[in-house]
């Protein structure tokens, strides 16, 4: 498998997409379980996984954050995106391990979207594939030093944060 670039919190589990750090053998089982009982559920107000992030446009380094849009009761990331023949807006929650998000128009699932800079309207795209899907990942600057990467297909799971040389996946 691909690197999970996240020694410094190994080891590291990954079932279904979703990380779990430090884990210790006797952990493992309960992890399985509760993927096999479909156990999605992430609570943002109380998971220690789940922390906010401020990032920024690589390309023109403006501020991605929009406070008058809360999502998870934080501001959000505010981007534009296109997919099929719809373009507007897409507002993602600036937590990290939170996947929700507030869209202009309904995505389809498992469809690949293109983000771009509300801003220089230049596309997020970043440099590698995603490990999980193989669709495009998207770049953003982390306030403070670092790289938080998403995917960008509809469903799809998969990001990973660098803050400065420590990975958090």
């Amino acid at each position: 498998m691909n690197c999970l670039g996240a020694c410094a919190l190994g080891p590291v589990v990954v079932v279904d997409g979703k990380y779990h750090s430090k884990v210790r053998k006797s952990e493992v089982k309960r992890i399985l379980e509760g993927a096999l009982a479909g156990d999605e559920g992430i609570d943002v107000t109380a998971d220690r996984r789940v922390f906010p992030v401020e990032v920024s446009c690589p390309r023109c380094n403006h501020s991605l954050m929009d406070p008058a849009h809360l999502v998870d009761g934080h501001p959000s990331i505010r981007v534009t995106v296109s997919f099929g023949r719809m373009h507007g807006w897409l507002c993602l929650s600036a937590l990290y391990g939170s996947y929700n998000v507030a869209s202009e128009y309904p995505i389809p699932e498992k469809t690949v979207v293109h983000f771009f800079c509300p801003h220089c309207h230049q596309e997020l795209s970043g440099a590698q594939a995603c490990p999980e899907c193989g669709a495009p990942m998207v770049r953003m600057i982390v306030r403070g030093g670092g790289v938080v990467q998403i995917c960008s297909r509809k469903g799809c799971k998969s990001h990973m944060l660098d803050l400065n040389g420590v990975n958090v996946v």
